[in-house]
C-alpha cells in the first residue's frame, strides 16, 4: 500500500496499477483440487472432413436404421407442455408493447416428454455461445445443421439431450465433426449440403435410441406426413423444445446431384437450424433432411428451406463406420 493511500477510502487506479498482479500465496487444498483443476480444462473435437472423391464408404448411400431401446418407451405425440410467457415489452411510461413472437397461426407446440423419437431431440452450443438444434442419430452420434458447427475452432460444441428448463437427460461435447461441406452460412450454392455430424464423448445413442435416414423421394413433394422437433429463439427461449406435425416438404426441382434442397411448410425461426424433418417407415423412424435457412433462394420467395439428398445417408453411414 502506498503512503498516501487511505485504508478506508477505495485505492485509486494509479495504486492498483503499481500493485500489479499479485500471485498466490499458497497451494490449492487438496479437497478442492479437482474442481479447481477442472474449471480450467477446454473440451476439443477434430474436424474429420469426409472428401466427396473418397468413396471406400460413401458409395453406399442406402437408408440407415433407427434403433429403439427396450427400456425406453415410443409415443405418436409428446406430451404437452406449458409454453414460456413471451418477453413483456414496456415502452416509457408504461406502455406495454406487443413483443416479437409468433403466436397464432403458429403450429409449432412446446413438449416435455422422453418418449421415443420426442426424447432425442439435442440442443447444441457452440464455444462462442451460438446456439442450434439436432438429433440423435447413431451410438454417439448427432446429427445437425454444417452451419451450427463452429469450423473455425477446435473448441468443442455442448451437446445437450431433451433439454427442458435447466433440466436434461444428459450433457456431452463432440469430439469429431464431419461434413462434406463446411458451411458458415447457407447460400444458393451451399444450402443443398447443409448437414453435418457431430461424434460425442459418450454413448447417448446407445443409452436413448437414435433416429435413421431415408432419401427423401420427390413423389412425396407436398404430402403433410413428417414431423420436426428442435429448439426456437422465439418460443421457449432455447430451452424448451418445440414440435410440429404434419408438415410438408417440396424437393426444388432445378437441384441436382447428391445434395438436395427443399423447402417445407414447417413454422421456423432461428435456432431451429439443424432440426430433424423425420417419418415413420414401417418401425423404423427416419430423417430425411434438416432445416437449414429462411430466406429468398433462386427468386422464389421467402419460404423456410431444408438439406437433405443421398449425401445425408452417406454422411450419417461413414460417421457410424468410423467412429462405432
Amino acid at each position: 500500500m502506498s503512503e498516501n493511500q487511505n485504508p478506508e477510502y477505495p485505492s485509486s487506479w494509479a495504486d492498483l496499477a503499481r500493485a500489479g498482479r499479485q500471485p498466490a500465496t499458497g497451494p490449492v487444498p487438496e479437497e478442492l483440487r479437482e474442481l479447481f483443476e477442472g474449471s480450467a480444462a477446454r473440451a476439443t473435437r477434430k474436424t474429420h472432413r469426409v472428401p466427396r472423391t473418397d468413396r471406400s464408404i460413401t458409395d453406399d448411400d442406402s437408408a440407415t436404421d433407427s434403433q429403439l431401446p427396450t427400456w425406453v418407451e415410443a409415443a405418436p405425440r409428446p406430451r404437452r407442455s406449458r409454453r414460456p410467457a413471451p418477453p413483456r415489452v414496456i415502452h416509457a411510461g408504461g406502455t406495454e408493447l406487443d413483443p416479437l413472437t409468433i403466436w397464432a397461426p403458429d403450429d409449432r407446440r412446446t413438449y416435455n416428454d422422453h418418449a421415443f423419437p420426442w426424447g432425442l431431440v439435442c440442443r447444441i452450443e457452440t464455444a462462442f455461445g451460438e446456439r442450434g438444434s439436432g438429433v440423435i442419430i447413431g451410438p454417439r452420434h448427432v446429427l445437425t445443421a454444417s452451419h451450427c458447427v463452429e469450423w473455425s475452432t477446435d473448441l468443442a460444441e455442448t451437446i445437450e439431450v431433451h433439454r427442458h428448463g435447466t433440466g436434461f437427460r444428459a450433457r456431452t461435447h463432440a469430439t469429431f465433426a464431419m461434413a462434406f461441406t463446411q458451411v458458415d452460412n447457407p447460400t444458393v450454392t451451399t444450402l443443398d449440403e447443409d448437414y453435418a455430424v457431430l461424434v460425442t464423448d459418450q454413448r447417448i445413442g446407445d443409452a436413448f435410441g437414435f433416429l435413421g435416414t431415408k432419401l427423401y423421394d420427390s413423389g412425396w413433394d407436398d404430402d403433410h406426413v413428417w414431423d420436426t422437433m428442435g429448439y426456437a429463439s422465439d418460443i421457449g427461449g432455447t430451452v424448451v423444445p418445440t414440435f410440429q406435425q404434419r408438415v410438408a416438404l417440396d424437393e426444388d426441382e432445378f437441384d441436382l446431384g447428391s445434395g438436395r434442397a427443399m423447402t417445407t411448410t414447417a413454422d421456423v425461426k432461428k435456432m431451429q437450424s439443424g432440426s430433424p424433418m423425420f417419418g415413420k417407415f414401417g418401425d423404423q423412424t427416419q430423417v430425411v433432411a434438416v432445416i437449414s435457412a429462411e430466406g429468398n433462394v433462386w427468386f422464389s420467395g421467402l419460404e423456410n428451406w431444408c438439406a437433405g439428398g443421398s449425401d445425408l445417408n452417406r454422411l450419417v453411414r461413414q460417421a457410424r463406420t468410423d467412429f462405432p
